[in-house]
């Protein structure tokens, strides 16, 4: 199974999307899904006190501007499993730039968490809001990555950058099979 292609973007009407964990929150090993090859690959190790403080990973069927499937951030208490997939809600967007590339950072919440409690980017805690841009902004210094990272933006601005991701993924997919 290609965890890119095969799992849609939602098993539902659509008021949620999937996600497939690529890395756990909590462990210091960069892990990206390869689709070609169907498997995981580990990219690098982070420096030693340096750890991925949310559970990281992509939404299947989308592309990126960076020619990758659009990223995702799981807010969640507990670390998630590699190759899980999460029904998500989208609840905001971080901003970012890898080498002078766009590639934000879906903001989302499992769909089981209380609606009550998470309906809107304003809903998750500031200091993990914090956190989670101060991650982006120096994981990749041992490597001399450039990066720049942006203001968190709406649920409005994410739902826009999801369907954008998924009108090219399906673009793609056209020009391939023509």
């Amino acid at each position: 199974m290609n965890y890119r292609d095969d799992i849609p973007l939602s098993f539902d009407d659509g008021s949620t999307i999937n996600a497939v964990v690529e890395i756990p929150k909590g462990v210091t090993t960069k892990y990206e899904y390869d689709p070609t090859h169907q498997c995981f690959i580990l990219s690098r190790c982070l420096i030693s006190s340096l750890h991925y403080p949310i559970n990281y990973g992509f939404i299947p069927q989308t592309i990126a501007e960076d020619g990758d499937a659009l990223d995702i951030l799981v807010h969640n208490h507990d670390p998630i499993q590699m190759g899980a997939v999460v029904r998500c809600r989208p609840l905001g967007i971080l901003k970012f730039i890898d080498n002078q590339v766009q590639d934000d950072k879906i903001l989302a919440v499992p769909d089981y968490s209380p609606i009550e409690k998470y309906n809107s980017l304003s809903d998750i805690e500031e200091a993990h809001l914090k956190i989670y841009k101060h991650f982006f902004r120096i994981y990749k210094q041992d490597i001399k990555g450039d990066v720049e990272v942006g203001e968190w933006q709406n649920g409005t601005e994410a739902q826009s950058k999801i369907h954008a991701a998924y009108k090219a993924y399906k673009s793609q997919n056209l020009e391939q099979n023509v």
